[in-house]
């Protein structure tokens, strides 16, 4: 098969390629439908250009990233159609002063069939099929004569030239190809958006620029009139209430067609009110300073919770277990060596005297002191520490009284002063500290039916926590 590439270069030249400033380049330059599935277009533009518009009279145009400053890429995609066409691409930038310079690549589009050819020279027959200036074979006849050849038919080409050689003999037919009428014709608007009250550029393409008088042209929202001296360009004006010019342009032998569409916008107007008076400035109210907040963690960082247990001793029956609970605030003056306590607690003692000859007697006792007292640190090494604690207050307590010789018990209740010293250890974990104290104590319980001591000798176990 030999193929010319006179009538294909001829194609991809456009009537305005003289006059355009942008130069492009498309690979590849033909299209085979079925088998090429995109064509990749670039185009070079100066620096400082107006970015760049592009329109495809049929398929598909893509942008890509840009692979250099002032490089365009595109790719285009073919239509799905099987018969030959002529596609144009234009490429244009928006000017203020008048009708765009428009750029255009034509890319033909090959169609492919299998031309069924009948030949009088009989079996065994070299055929060639010529379409324009490719050529497609040789293919030998069958028994009948006939033979089937796969050809390429480019844009614009209606018959094929068949040639049949057998024993030196050649015959020269002519083939009619069964291809649809149909030419591009692509239609722009420049700029992209019109004002209501200006106007913009209608360009109308085919293989060449397309005068007023081989279209017909159908505006909405706008109205189009043709420059005379430069054929395809009209001058396109949107009507006052328009929201977009629409414009379908057809060939009057039918055999192509475009539609375009461009928004209208109203044109912005700045409204600039006019200038306020300076606004009057009240002076700054005087703002006192806050008082600054209390910080608490100063005061309850001094305060402490001690809890204890153990028994105590006055002689006699006066014996029996205590607990106590205090809260503890430590001063701060002389490094906090001296504290302030509060202490409530609980003492029972229990006795069995033998009353002869009526029998025994069960007393009990049960002493509830609240005590006030001063604790001073008296020497502190690493997490030991001794103290030495005195205090008084004032104790209530309540007798009760059971035997078998008399129906109901006998109460007694009252309250008494006690007084204190005691030697406390402690041994600090942190914020806990493990105690042991040892405490002499006085107070007596004296009345028609008691008389107790409630103090004595005490030892005791205890926690105390540091806030």
């Amino acid at each position: 098969m030999r193929a010319s590439l006179l009538v294909l270069l001829l194609l991809t030249l456009s009537p305005l390629a003289v006059a355009a400033p942008f130069p492009v380049t498309a690979t590849p330059a033909r299209v085979v439908l079925g088998r090429d599935k995109a064509v990749v277009v670039q185009v070079k533009v100066p620096r400082g250009t107006p970015p760049l518009r592009a329109v495809a009279s049929t398929g598909s145009l893509l942008p890509l990233p840009a692979t250099a400053r002032g490089e365009y890429a595109y790719r285009w995609i073919p239509p799905d159609i099987r018969y030959p066409l002529l596609a144009v691409l234009a490429f244009w930038v928006d000017s203020p002063e008048g009708p765009p310079e428009v750029t255009t690549m034509h890319v033909p589009l090959l169609g492919r069939t299998t031309l069924d050819v009948a030949t009088d020279v009989g079996a065994g027959a070299e055929v060639v099929v010529q379409v324009a200036d490719m050529r497609f074979g040789p293919v030998r006849t069958n028994r009948k004569g006939r033979a089937q050849v796969q050809v390429e038919v480019p844009p614009g080409v209606r018959e094929a030239r068949v040639l049949a050689t057998a024993k030196g003999q050649q015959t020269d037919r002519t083939a009619r190809l069964d291809v649809p009428p149909e030419q591009p014709l692509l239609a722009l608007i420049s700029p992209d958006v019109l004002t209501v009250n200006g106007a913009g550029w209608l360009v109308v393409l085919g293989e060449q620029p397309m005068p007023g008088s081989e279209l017909n042209l159908q505006v909405q929202g706008g109205s189009v009139e043709e420059q005379a001296q430069t054929p395809g360009v009209f001058r396109v004006k949107p009507e006052p209430e328009a929201t977009a010019v629409v414009v379908d342009a057809h060939r009057k032998d039918g055999t192509g067609a475009a539609r375009v569409t461009v928004p209208v916008t109203a044109p912005i107007v700045a409204h600039v009110p006019p200038p306020q008076p300076p606004p009057v400035v009240a002076p700054p109210p005087v703002v006192k300073p806050p008082e600054p907040p209390v910080d608490w963690r100063t005061y309850l960082g001094n305060l402490s919770v001690h809890l204890m247990a153990g028994g105590f001793l006055a002689g006699g029956d006066n014996r029996g277990p205590l607990a106590s609970v205090g809260l503890g605030y430590r001063l701060p003056p002389l490094g906090g060596r001296f504290a302030l306590e509060v202490e409530s607690g609980l003492r029972q003692s229990v006795t069995h005297p033998l009353v002869e000859p009526l029998g025994p007697l069960d007393s009990r006792v049960v002493a509830l002191p609240l005590l006030l007292s001063a604790r001073v640190l008296a020497f502190e090494r690493g997490p030991l520490s001794l103290h030495g604690r005195v205090g008084a207050g004032v104790t209530f307590y309540e007798q009760r009284v059971t035997s078998s010789f008399f129906t109901e018990p006998r109460i007694q209740q009252g309250r008494t002063f006690m007084g204190f010293v005691a030697a406390q250890a402690a041994w600090r974990f942190g914020s806990l500290s493990a105690l042991f104290e040892l405490r002499g104590s006085y107070a007596a319980a004296q009345a028609s039916e008691i008389d107790a001591q409630l103090g004595g000798v005490s030892a005791s176990l205890g926690v105390r926590y540091a806030l």
